[in-house]
């Protein structure tokens, strides 16, 4: 009888050690400068989180999450001009299950784009000339 328990208790072990365990990936982004280009890329296979904030002349920001159908991708992107004739611009892509974002923008040239695959995608894109 100990034997089967015994057995039994290696199994589980062995079961709950072969479980890959999935981290949620977060990333802050923050930028203050003339020119500011941020490139993000994240595939975690549960949550995804990206918040990227530039405040200059020209901003470029590029973000992309890549997670699996169980995934939850949130994307922030914020820019404000700095000057008359500053430009934004900004590309994201989401893959996942839930797809979330907001990209904000204040200059007197804003470009953004934006591409979601999912269950449930939803998104705001705000801009604003100064």
């Amino acid at each position: 009888m100990r034997i089967k328990y015994l057995i039994a208790t290696v199994v589980m072990v062995s079961a709950l050690t072969a479980v890959d365990a999935q981290a949620a990936n977060s990333i802050s982004v923050l930028q203050f400068g003339a020119i500011n280009m941020s490139t993000t890329s994240q595939s975690g296979a549960t949550n995804n989180t990206a918040t990227v904030m530039q405040f200059g002349a020209t901003n470029q920001a590029a973000a992309s999450q890549m997670g699996a159908l169980v995934s939850l991708n949130s994307l922030v992107i914020g820019q404000g001009g700095t000057t008359a004739a500053a430009s934004n611009a900004a590309l994201a892509a989401q893959v996942g299950g839930s797809n979330s974002s907001l990209i904000g923008q204040i200059g007197s040239s804003n470009v953004a784009g934006l591409a979601q695959l999912g269950i449930l995608n939803a998104s705001t894109i705000l801009q604003q000339a100064p």
